[in-house]
């Protein structure tokens, strides 16, 4: 089908009872994103690549995530279209709508490394409401409404302990931790970490980045080669409700369900303050 472009979708209704407490909507995003991961924990052995048309893998692991997930978003958060990676095309973007990555770092989780995971976020408009991010491998998931919080969770997707609220921390005087893609490296990402002296560049994969910067752990993530929306959009929304930011090159808030340009980002920002991100931006 041919999903209308952004600017021909219809405002949202503000006072849609579905958005009167967006941490209960994150919470239920977050539920969904655990019970993705553990499906993906469970099916770490899963090897049966194919390359999709836009030359990225898929494997069984992402498309049972992907109907784990979707199965959850119907229970939790009924007649909400989602547009996943895996179905991307299938589903019309509407005035609210989910964007959902089921496996976050394929190339990670077939190379047997941790910092994959499941990104899921609410956009209302064309901006991020709510998000999670489910880390199985690292036993985490970070999710936002109007506050960011990050809990423990077990194999099997149930949350341990209590969550915990989590905000960006001060730049360190000894200069920022720069995170860099480990399979996506780019030379922008990397002159601007040379630029803005960071103290630490640390290679990572997947959405992972924005939880860590949104947790206090890291700093700043430049990216200057391609990413689709269901990539980035539920970090926008915890880093943002951490106190950091995402911004694109032109300075300006990234822009989600604009089916024109393929869901495709333009490279970005993410940081823990707009001052840092506006450096960065001036180091580019």
């Amino acid at each position: 089908m041919t999903a209308p472009a952004s600017s021909d979708r219809m405002e949202p209704n503000r006072d849609d009872p579905r958005l009167t407490d967006l941490d209960e909507v994150a919470r239920r995003l977050a539920e969904a994103a655990r019970l993705s991961g553990a499906v993906l924990l469970a099916m770490r052995a899963a090897r049966d690549v194919k390359i999709k048309p836009d030359g990225s893998p898929v494997c069984s692991a992402d498309l049972a995530a992907d109907h784990t997930a979707k199965a959850a978003l119907a229970r939790l958060l009924p007649d909400i279209p989602v547009i996943s990676e895996e179905s991307v095309g299938e589903v019309a973007p509407a005035p609210l709508f989910i964007l959902l990555d089921p496996l976050d770092g394929t190339r990670e989780f077939l190379a047997g490394g941790d910092s994959y995971c499941v990104a899921i976020a609410l956009v209302r408009g064309d901006r991020p409401v709510a998000g999670a991010i489910a880390a199985p491998a690292g036993g985490r998931v970070w999710f936002a409404g109007e506050s960011a919080f990050v809990q423990a969770m077990s194999a099997d997707g149930t949350p341990q302990d209590g969550a915990q609220a989590i905000a960006v921390r001060p730049l360190p005087p000894s200069g920022p931790t720069t995170l860099v893609s480990r399979f996506h490296g780019d030379a922008m990402s990397d002159g601007v970490a040379r630029a803005l002296g960071s103290a630490a560049t640390l290679p990572m994969s997947s959405a992972v980045k924005f939880g860590m910067i949104a947790s206090g752990e890291a700093d700043l993530h430049v990216r200057g080669g391609q990413t689709m929306e269901w990539d980035i959009a539920a970090g926008d929304a915890i880093l943002t409700a951490a106190g950091g930011v995402v911004l694109g090159l032109d300075g300006n808030l990234p822009r989600y369900g604009l089916v024109a340009r393929g869901f495709r980002n333009p490279p970005f920002v993410a940081a823990s303050s707009e001052a840092l991100a506006r450096r960065a931006l001036a180091a580019v």
